[in-house]
């Protein structure tokens, strides 16, 4: 699910700059030539909205398309591999924390700052943005209760 994020873009768009959308038949060919599986609603969110900046420190990556290699999943994942992140794992959003999804069947957690050993798991999309990003900016943002 990915109502809440979508809710609060169309109420609050200048806390929400999308990249574009991105082609679903795009996407699966990425995830067929990665060998990954990523999650369904990340791959409906960039299908509407592409990858983008929100709040005032906060990146959702894509795929492909992106104009710099720092909003790519690749390039990412690939430092976080190199500091220890397991390859099972890549990196669809960076800023406080930084949050994957598992390759092989699209599973999302967070890494906190403070011990990302520890990762936190997530329903879905929602449940990630919900607990991860909007609890820490809803106030600050005037963004008012989430209800999905």
């Amino acid at each position: 699910m990915i109502d809440v994020i979508l809710r609060d873009s169309d109420l609050h768009p200048g806390v929400f700059f999308w990249s574009g959308s991105l082609s679903a038949s795009a996407i699966k060919e990425w995830e067929r030539t990665q060998l990954l599986s990523a999650p369904e609603d990340l791959k409906q969110l960039w299908s509407l909205k592409g990858g983008g900046d929100l709040f005032e420190s906060e990146t959702i990556l894509q795929p492909f398309g992106a104009k710099e290699e720092y909003d790519l999943i690749e390039p990412v994942s690939t430092v976080r591999w190199e500091r220890g992140l397991s390859r099972d794992f890549c990196v669809f959003h960076t800023g406080l924390v930084d949050s994957v999804f598992r390759k092989s069947d699209g599973a999302i957690f967070s890494l906190p700052t403070d011990d990302p050993t520890q990762m936190i798991p997530f329903r879905d999309l929602d449940d990630w943005y919900v607990n991860a990003l909007r609890s820490e900016y809803a106030e600050r943002y005037g963004l008012g209760l989430a209800r999905s």
